[in-house]
């Protein structure tokens, strides 16, 4: 079995949470793969129903700032 078929931790979510790259690209993606990472978790029984909660609502506000905050910076860097 590969270590790429390794199911995700909460360090995956994390790291993915971080990806400001990934975020500012692709923000409806970032989302939906933040999503089903939690889901994953749960599913899994590495967090519980508490856990997931709050990993949604994090994903949901982080989705909701990311126009605002990508308008923002070609505002402040047009060549970026």
């Amino acid at each position: 079995m590969s270590d790429d078929l390794k199911p995700p931790d909460l360090d995956t979510w994390r790291r993915l949470f971080e990806d400001k790259a990934y975020w500012q690209q692709s923000p409806d993606a970032h989302y939906s793969e933040l999503l089903r990472v939690a889901d994953d978790l749960l599913g899994q029984g590495a967090i519980d129903l508490e856990q997931w909660q709050a990993l949604k609502a994090k994903a949901e506000q982080s989705h909701k700032d990311s126009p605002a905050v990508n308008v923002a910076q070609e505002v402040d860097d047009p060549d970026a």
